[in-house]
Formats: C-alpha cells, sequence, structure tokens
C-alpha cells in the first residue's frame, strides 16, 4: 500500500515534469497539498521533509517551500556513506576521478570557447609559477574542475563536485600525500600544460596522455 507522504514527491515531481513547476518556483502551501491529495497535513509534511532533505525543494521560513534542484550535498553525504560503510578505498576514488576526466577530454576537447582558454592558461600559468604547495594545489584543483566544467554536463559536475567534498572532509590524507610526493617530480607541471593544450588545440589524444601521465602520479604517491 502507498503510504500517504509519497503523494506529495509524486505529485510535485509531475508538476516538474510537465513544465508546470520550474526552480525557484514556490510550491502549494500544507494546507493546499492537504486538500489536493486528500492526506493530512502531517503526511503532507513528512513528504516536503523528505524531499527537502534529498534537495528537491528547499523551505524558506516564514515564506514556504521552494523548487531547488541542489543535489550536491546529497549526492555527497551518500558518497561519504558508501566510502564508509563499503569500505572503498583512497584506490577506487581516485579511478572514479579519473573516469569523469578521461570521458570529460573526449567530451571537449577542440571545444573549448575563448573565455575557458583564457581561464585554462591563466591556472597553467599560476601552477607553473606558484611558490608554494598550497598555491600549486589550488591552480591544479582549478584547472581539473574546469576540465568538468567545460562538458557543461550536470551530472558529470555534480558527481565531481561531490567526489572531491569526499576526498576534503574523509580523506585529507590522500590529497596531502600525493602533494608532498610529486613536489619533486619535475615533468608534473609539463603533464598539466600537455592536457591543456591538447583540449585546445582539440588534440584528444595529447591530453590524454597527460592526464594518464598525471593519475600514474597520483597512483604511485597513494600507495606508498
Amino acid at each position: 500500500m502507498q503510504k500517504s507522504h509519497t503523494k506529495v514527491s509524486e505529485y510535485i515531481w509531475g508538476k516538474i515534469y510537465n513544465k508546470e513547476l520550474k526552480v525557484g518556483d514556490k510550491i502549494p502551501s500544507e494546507r493546499d497539498l492537504a486538500k489536493i491529495l486528500g492526506i493530512s497535513r502531517n503526511s503532507v509534511r513528512e513528504g516536503l521533509r523528505i524531499m527537502d532533505n534529498v534537495g528537491i525543494i528547499s523551505s524558506q521560513h516564514g515564506s514556504g517551500n521552494y523548487v531547488s534542484a541542489k543535489f550536491e550535498d546529497t549526492i555527497a553525504e551518500i558518497m561519504s556513506f558508501m566510502y564508509l560503510f563499503h569500505g572503498m578505498d583512497d584506490r577506487q576514488i581516485t579511478e572514479f576521478r579519473y573516469a569523469l576526466e578521461w570521458q570529460a577530454v573526449n567530451l571537449v576537447s577542440g571545444k573549448i570557447s575563448d573565455d575557458m582558454k583564457k581561464r585554462f592558461m591563466m591556472h597553467l600559468e599560476a601552477l607553473e609559477n606558484s611558490k608554494d604547495e598550497d598555491e600549486g594545489a589550488f591552480h591544479d584543483k582549478a584547472i581539473h574542475y574546469l576540465l568538468i566544467e567545460a562538458t557543461k554536463n550536470d551530472y558529470m559536475i555534480y558527481n565531481y563536485n561531490a567526489l572531491t567534498e569526499v576526498m576534503n572532509l574523509y580523506i585529507p590524507r590522500l590529497r596531502g600525500k600525493i602533494i608532498l610526493g610529486m613536489k619533486g617530480e619535475k615533468d608534473l607541471q609539463s603533464v598539466h600544460r600537455q592536457i591543456i593544450e591538447g583540449l585546445i588545440e582539440g588534440d584528444t589524444e595529447k591530453s590524454l596522455k597527460g592526464l594518464h601521465a598525471h593519475f600514474k602520479y597520483i597512483m604511485k604517491y597513494q600507495d606508498t
């Protein structure tokens, strides 16, 4: 038997699917939803709470509930529990990140906008001229995020952001260990240049070779 509170999510989903609601729109009040769906306000409240937790809607005190579609925190939380409960190790995290970036290269190579080219080169030059590990790490992360952003694929962007959040919150030792290990690698900066030049030139093979070399370094130092 269907639980009453699930009628709320089905109703809102239907409105969004039929383009009667979009991000930023206010949804009907608890009282109106209870009347429309023929269920109690407690059931409506439970349904809205679940949708709020998932990120489909957001509640604004004194104003009501709005369609928000903020899923990044939810995805990060799910990944975090997967990491903690299913014994996922650092290598699996790295392999997933590599898979996302590998696909991103294939999607965007030769299709980079002029603005994106400037942003890539700005971070590359800053990385090559960085004076300390923190500065270098900042521009390194920015380059890899730009690669995912350039795909304009929301699913990839959400998952990549969530993956980064998991790395930052639960396995900070991984990033620190990799940065320290790579410090003496003279080819580290050159692989970033290879990745970016390949993207700009439309040379997918060149970018993928640079990406492979980069993750080869990561695998090497995360296992030490």
